[in-house]
């Protein structure tokens, strides 16, 4: 490979002056012109929505409501009363997950618990 190749396009950046010029050109604000139409807002866009108004479900809304499978919500903490909880078995992404062997072990989750 001779110095002015550099990996398998030797011909980059030796464009032909007319291909620079019409980049060059391409990219010119005035080469632009005039902006289209633009799109037709929404009648919510239009109306507004009020301050504090949510059209979605919190995340603490949803725990209180669903039980989420492979979960235990074991109560609320701190001065929002958000819902926490523990994983389960049914939480695991290994195949057949097993409990522990002593009832009184934790329920680890799947993975390499070798340390």
């Amino acid at each position: 490979m001779s110095e002015t190749e550099h990996g398998y396009s030797p011909d980059v950046g030796g464009g032909s002056e007319e291909a620079k010029r019409a980049g060059d050109l391409a990219f010119r604000p005035e080469a632009a012109g005039e902006p289209g139409p633009g799109r037709k807002p929404s009648a919510e866009e239009e109306s507004g929505v009020t301050a504090g108004e949510s059209l979605t479900r919190g995340g603490e809304e949803l725990a209180k409501q669903e039980q989420e499978p492979g979960r235990d919500q074991v109560g609320v903490k701190g001065k929002t009363d958000r819902p926490h909880g523990r994983s389960t078995l049914e939480d695991s992404t290994g195949i057949a997950p097993e409990g522990p062997i002593d009832e009184e072990s934790p329920s680890l989750p799947a993975g390499d618990q070798g340390g």
